[in-house]
């Protein structure tokens, strides 16, 4: 096999042991020793995002078969999925960002859920079997001879996603004239090799029949997007040497092209206005392959800037020049202008388009589809550091533990709502409790609670969309803020990780103590360090319903406190305004919940044993996390 490769560090090595400290981290864990996890206690945990078997073939077949060449690099999708023309689709998702050293652009990925990034087994986060597939329309191959017929396809395991294990694999079938479905391919894991490997297979002539079929079937686990392969630049053909026909000359756009933003991938268009200039990016990268042997090409490279909306054209440059090598990448890369608009505008969505000028083809099929690549930014109402794809989902597996991430407006704002990318993954959360939470900054971390409400899970409808929690009033914000949330129960909400850019410098974490920056454990040889952007999004602009809350000040009491501590059973805290006092143990089980009526100021424990306990002390505008010491 032939690779096409780049080297990369994953963050999910196994065999990684779990440290128990007071504060929490962000754990890269892979299948195999997750589910041990989930009682480990202050810990982060990163999870795969994300039962379809051997059908009848005739299931979604045209009524006329298709004719050769067969091809498909993905190129073409329709709301994700493969082309319909080609493909009868059993789960796959097809995006550009799963993904590492694609051949093309865009590839089909297998795993333990459908399209919609639901899993086909919700119910036992244990369970395995087959997950995704993917089967050609009818080919009729009655014509074809039987000595020059083959199939070929690049596959990756795991890419960014989750690394396959032990027992799952990807197989291929072919359908024959009796109808049955023979397995002809197969690649196990765990190989930890992230290359994408070129496959290239004869056809028998049990196989060269008028309705041939292939198929593509995954087995791994089912309760989410675990064991992932990718699949890219199926070609079948007649008249195919024997020798090696890998490379078809074509020049192709593969990386996805970055945010028009620095440090952003959306922003209110308010904000965006206040500075345009400083908010521009650099430099505009994307990447092209020459997959051809041949020693040098030119290639002409034109590049447009312009809104998706209203069409109105920022910037356009055509025509540039650039040799290129066979079997080599070349990095290019422009420098966009700031562009401005009415501020009166909802929304502006800027498209910057790569496109390459060839001449790519085989008889019967047009490669110039994968000659551009653009990228999408939107400047609307919120906030956003991640490019609204999941590669992985992150949680919390220990209660009262809290998470933020960082955001500064160019000019005072009103928050209105926040949107979570919550994914579906291992177990079924809907209808559990999570508790969104806003707040000011002091020295460079988190400090008072603006804004907190608790609301129930759901799930957004489909594969990477968003939740929207909207605010009861609009929470005004001046310069640093933070968003995140509190996990209130033992099971934590996995929250989508974008792993194609990296922010985590913008990440904070707090089990009850102190807030922590995420990237203080970089350099921590106990844990898998990864790099992402959380998907949370606050999103601006002043609700009807009531003016915005405008102080941003610190409240009265700066600190709660309770005493003594240790303590015989008796425990007091510092003020009157405390509304309700719940009692936790370590592991998170809360063992009492307790109004507080406005002459209380004490909690008696003596029923519970020597320990540590946490006590967490509220009312509707802050809550407080103590922990204290038991000893009778």
């Amino acid at each position: 096999m032939n690779n096409l490769s780049r080297t990369v560090q994953q963050g999910s090595p196994r065999g990684k042991s779990f440290i128990t400290r007071d504060i929490a981290y962000f754990i890269a864990l892979s299948l195999s020793f997750f589910f041990s996890a989930l009682s480990a206690v202050g810990q982060w945990v990163i999870v795969p995002v994300g039962s379809p078997t051997l059908t009848n073939a005739n299931k979604g077949a045209r009524t006329q078969a298709l004719t050769l060449p067969f091809f498909d690099d993905f190129a073409f999708t329709v709301n994700g999925s493969p082309n319909p023309a080609l493909w009868i689709n059993g789960g796959t998702y097809v995006s550009n960002t799963f993904t590492i050293g694609q051949p093309t652009l865009n590839v089909a990925t297998f795993d333990g859920s459908d399209a919609n990034g639901r899993p086909y087994n919700f119910a036992n986060p244990y369970v395995q079997g087959n997950g995704d597939t993917l089967t050609s329309q009818p080919i009729d191959l009655s014509s074809v001879d039987d000595t020059s017929a083959y199939l070929s396809f690049y596959t990756q395991l795991r890419g960014l996603g989750e690394l396959p294990d032990t027992t799952d694999f990807l197989h291929l079938y072919f359908l024959n004239q009796q109808g049955d479905w023979k397995k002809v391919w197969g690649k196990e894991g765990p190989k930890h090799d992230n290359n994408f490997n070129y496959t290239k297979l004869a056809l028998k002539p049990e196989y060269l029949h008028p309705n041939f079929q292939f198929r593509f079937i995954s087995y791994g686990r089912l309760s989410g997007q675990f064991d992932m392969w990718h699949l890219d630049y199926v070609y079948l053909n007649k008249n195919r040497s024997k020798a090696d026909d890998q490379y078809l000359d074509d020049i192709a756009c593969t990386v996805p092209v970055n945010s028009f933003l620095k440090r952003y991938t959306s922003m209110p268009i308010k904000q965006y206005l206040a500075k345009a200039t400083t908010e521009v990016t650099d430099t505009l990268r994307s990447e092209i392959r020459f997959l051809s042997r041949a020693f040098i090409n030119t290639i002409n490279i034109s590049y447009t800037l312009k809104d998706e909306i209203s069409g109105r054209v920022f910037q356009n440059v055509n025509n540039l020049q650039a040799p290129i090598k066979g079997l080599a990448t070349l990095k290019q890369g422009f420098r966009p202008n700031a562009v401005t608009f009415s501020d009166t505008l909802k929304k502006v969505v800027l498209t910057t388009k790569f496109k390459i000028l060839t001449t790519d083809g085989i008889p019967g099929v047009d490669l110039r589809r994968n000659d551009s690549i653009s990228g999408r930014t939107e400047l609307s109402d919120y906030y956003a550091y991640d490019d609204g794809s999941a590669e992985s989902a992150v949680y919390f597996n220990r209660s009262l533990g809290r998470t933020a991430v960082r955001y500064v407006v160019n000019t005072p704002d009103n928050i209105s709502a926040v949107r979570m990318n919550i994914v579906p993954t291992v177990k079924d959360m809907t209808g559990q409790s999570i508790t969104i939470q806003v707040w000011s900054t002091e020295k460079g971390r988190p400090k008072n609670i603006l804004y907190q409400k608790a609301y129930k899970v759901s799930y957004p409808a489909k594969f990477n969309e968003f939740v929207e929690f909207p605010f009861d009033y609009g929470v005004a914000v001046r310069d640093t803020f933070y968003v995140g949330w509190l996990q209130v129960g033992q099971d934590g909400v996995p929250v989508g990780l974008d792993r194609n850019n990296s922010h985590e410098d913008q990440i904070f974490i707090n089990s009850g103590q102190e807030w922590v920056p995420y990237t203080s454990f970089k350099n921590d040889p106990s844990l898998a360090y990864f790099q992402g952007s959380l998907m949370i999004r606050p999103v601006f602009g002043t609700l009807k319903s009531s003016p915005p809350l405008t102080s941003v000040e610190p409240v009265e009491e700066p600190s709660w406190d309770v005493y003594p501590n240790p303590s015989r059973g008796i425990v007091s805290w510092n003020s009157g305004n405390v509304k309700q006092v719940e009692v936790f143990q370590l592991n998170g089980m809360r063992l009492r919940t307790q109004l507080v009526q406005p002459a209380e100021s004490s909690i008696d424990l003596s029923q519970f044993s020597d320990g540590i306990y946490f006590l967490r002390l509220s009312n509707e505008k802050k809550t407080v996390v103590k922990k204290i010491l038991l000893s009778k």
